[in-house]
């Protein structure tokens, strides 16, 4: 064994950690994505939720928020690096994603006075807003 062979051995687990920590490096996610995600989503389910989804052009601008929508989560997503599970224990990752379902079904609670009308712009508003601080937050929190 050459002296060679000794420091490229120690050096190995070194060059193993770098490694994985440049895979799992994702650069920050750009600023718009957190609006965009969140007025898109706003924006497809009211439209697609209100009495008024049996209009023709009601749906086809709902479909293309939700085509916008998915397209936008994908670009973010691509972005790099590998993150198989998100970060945090399972009741912070369950956590994250039931505030802006909580926040979806809360606001269909207007629509028992209101009228189906209200209560649907009322769930896609409060879903949205509660999307977007959510993706923010996860944002800023992997920055830190």
């Amino acid at each position: 064994m050459t002296d060679h062979d000794v420091s490229a051995a120690r050096e190995a687990p070194r060059q193993t950690g770098d490694a994985r920590d440049a895979a799992r490096a994702r650069p920050p996610a750009p600023p718009w994505y957190a609006p965009a995600r969140g007025l898109l989503f706003a924006t497809a389910l009211i439209l697609l939720q209100g009495p008024w989804n049996h209009q023709a052009s009601y749906l086809i601008a709902g479909v293309v928020a939700v085509v916008a929508f998915l397209c936008v989560h994908g670009v973010v997503v691509r972005r790099g690096g590998v993150s198989a599970v998100p970060g945090g224990t399972i009741a912070e990752r369950v956590l994250r994603r039931l505030v802006p379902a909580a926040a979806f079904g809360a606001g269909w609670l207007a629509a028992v006075p209101f009228g189906q009308a209200e209560g649907a712009f009322a769930s896609a508003v409060l879903g949205g807003a509660a999307l977007w601080a959510v993706a923010a937050w996860e944002e800023g929190r992997a920055r830190s």
